[in-house]
């Protein structure tokens, strides 16, 4: 169970954030433009790093584990998932097609072992 639900909310809702950023600076960066596979793979290089920062930022004040971190990974997941479910989807991608991209999947997974990465090493 994690330890400290408001702190986990922020850090997920920032962690969504910056990953939405990251995705529309890469998607319409110009060089990257129409390079999918480029920019899918610049973006699992760049996710680890912005999923660092949150659950190191969570667990700075928060006791953890491997199991806190993982419990923190699936939380974040939770947490983006509705975010994309309330404006991903509605606003700019408009199908649910989005969560068959084995790319999504990956990056689920990154978000999952990360977590649980910090969690151990924090402890």
């Amino acid at each position: 169970m994690l330890k400290n639900w408001k702190s986990a909310t922020s850090y997920g809702v920032l962690l969504w954030l910056l990953i939405f950023v990251e995705v529309s600076v890469l998607m319409f960066m110009p060089a990257l433009t129409g390079k999918e596979l480029t920019q899918n793979i610049l973006h699992m290089i760049i996710l680890p790093v912005l999923v660092l920062f949150c659950a190191w930022m969570y667990f700075k004040n928060t006791p953890a584990s491997a199991k806190d971190g993982f419990l923190l990974g699936v939380y974040f997941l939770v947490i983006g998932t509705v975010l994309d479910l309330l404006i991903t989807i509605p606003l700019f991608v408009k199908t649910f097609d989005f969560y068959k991209e084995i790319w999504l999947w990956l990056g689920f997974l990154e978000v999952i072992v990360v977590c649980t990465l910090v969690g151990y090493f924090k402890k």
